[in-house]
Order: C-alpha cells, then sequence, then structure tokens
C-alpha cells in the first residue's frame, strides 16, 4: 500500500511516565537517556516533584522540547491558575487531563457536567496561552445509559478542548483506533502511540511490536490534524530498550 500521509521526524515525542521508576531516582540522567535514543520532545507526567526552573533547564540541557503535561481534574478544581503559571513557567503549551474520576462518570449527566468544567478550565487556560486537552482510557467505550461515556464527550466538549487519543486504551475498549481518529478528525491533536501485545489479557508494548496497524494509524491521523505522537508505556518490560525501540520504528514511518 502507498501511504499518502505520513508523519514528520519532528512530531515524535514520549511521554515521560514510561520511565517514572527510572526518573525518580535520576531525573537528569534519564532525560538523558531520552534524548540519546533519538527524542527531541516529551509530554510530562510522573516525574519526581521538581521546580519548574528547573525541570526546564534539565530538558533544555538535554535538547528536549516540552509538548504538553498530564494534569489532573483534582489540581485544576482546586486551583486552575496555580497550573497554569507553573506550567508557563515550564514553557509548556497544553495541559492534558489524564483520568475521569469515578465521582465523574456515574451518570451520563454526570459525564455531560465533566465536559462543561473541562470547557471552562480551557478557556481560562486559553487566556494564559495554554490549551486543554483529554486523554482516554478503555471505561469511555462501555455503555452507560444508552450510550458511551466517550460519545457523549464528542458530542459534549467544546471545540477548545483536544483530545488526546491513547490507540492502545481504544483497542482495549473494543474499538478501532482508526477509526476512532477519523471519526474525531479535527479534533484529535495528539496520539500516545502505544502498541498491544497479542493475548486474551492486555499488555501494553513498544510501537511497532504488537498488533495494532501503526502505518493506517499515522496516514489516518495526518489527515485527521494530529500534531504530536507520543511514544508510552505503562509497564515496560525494559524501559530504556523499550523508548529506543519504539523511537526507531516511528521515526521509520516519518518522511
Amino acid at each position: 500500500m502507498t501511504y499518502r500521509q505520513r508523519m514528520q521526524h519532528d512530531q515524535i515525542a514520549l511521554q515521560l511516565y514510561t520511565l517514572r521508576r527510572l526518573a525518580a531516582d535520576d531525573l537528569a540522567g534519564t532525560l538523558r537517556a531520552v534524548a540519546a535514543a533519538g527524542y527531541r520532545a516529551v509530554e510530562l507526567a510522573g516525574l519526581p516533584k521538581t521546580e519548574p526552573e528547573e525541570l526546564r533547564r534539565l530538558l533544555d540541557e538535554s535538547g528536549l522540547q516540552v509538548v504538553a503535561a498530564h494534569e489532573g481534574i483534582e489540581g485544576l478544581r482546586e486551583d486552575a491558575n496555580a497550573v497554569a503559571d507553573r506550567l508557563a513557567r515550564l514553557g509548556c503549551p497544553r495541559a492534558i487531563v489524564p483520568w475521569m474520576p469515578d465521582a465523574d462518570r456515574q451518570t451520563a449527566d454526570d459525564v455531560r457536567r465533566f465536559a462543561a468544567a473541562l470547557g471552562g478550565f480551557a478557556r481560562r487556560l486559553a487566556e494564559r496561552g495554554i490549551r486543554l486537552g483529554y486523554h482516554n482510557h478503555n471505561f469511555e467505550f462501555a455503555p452507560l445509559e444508552g450510550t458511551t461515556i466517550w460519545d457523549i464527550l464528542l458530542g459534549e466538549l467544546p471545540p477548545e478542548v483536544e483530545l488526546e487519543l491513547d490507540v492502545y486504551w481504544v483497542s482495549v475498549g473494543g474499538h478501532d483506533p482508526v477509526a476512532e481518529i477519523d471519526a474525531a478528525a479535527g479534533r484529535v491533536r495528539l496520539l500516545h502511540m502505544k502498541d498491544r501485545y497479542p493475548g486474551p489479557e492486555p499488555h501494553d508494548a513498544p510501537a511497532g511490536e504488537g498488533i495494532l496497524p501503526f502505518p493506517d494509524i499515522i496516514e489516518t491521523a495526518r489527515s485527521a490534524g494530529v500534531e504530536w505522537y507520543i511514544a508510552e508505556q505503562d509497564e515496560p518490560r525494559d524501559p530504556l530498550q523499550d523508548i529506543a525501540r519504539a523511537f526507531r520504528y516511528l521515526d521509520g514511518l516519518a518522511s
């Protein structure tokens, strides 16, 4: 098959949550290892507590650009201005809400209220030049009152709230990542490029080493307006080797 759309080499990033255990012991060394693996951009999550200016210095020393940071909804509800201040000090352009608490998804109306809250936070952060997005897991695709959380979010989230689609969790939720990217074209701005090993029990894999159709995902994503392709694993078997293999695979698919 000839692919008309390809991602660019400089659109590949790494979610640092993948290396959270290594970063807890040696943040500076971990960031240097990320750069040595070929990455030039990262998404923040799971890092040890570090002052924004110090973290920015370490990232700059390793030649790493920050493309987004995971920020829990609890922190935004407590003090959205403090979140914005910290991200501004980091030079981070996006906040991604990575999880919907159980209490916010008991009913369809709960989900609608959650979507409205995200819209409000997106408008507040936009005043500081920071975009807001939402990251899925698999629970969004389970039935809820004749629909799904995901369909409610697609219908209720205002356009200023971006989507970070995790293709692994879409698959675990029983859906086709290519179809979901296409259905949300123009809204999905970041992808978590996490593969899935075959077998009845889901387990994540480095991109290119599982069953997900990454060439098709990339072609659809480029047409849909995706800006960042972010390698990630929740439970890597060999973290530094896994991120290096993921980078080589994704870089090989880039133009």
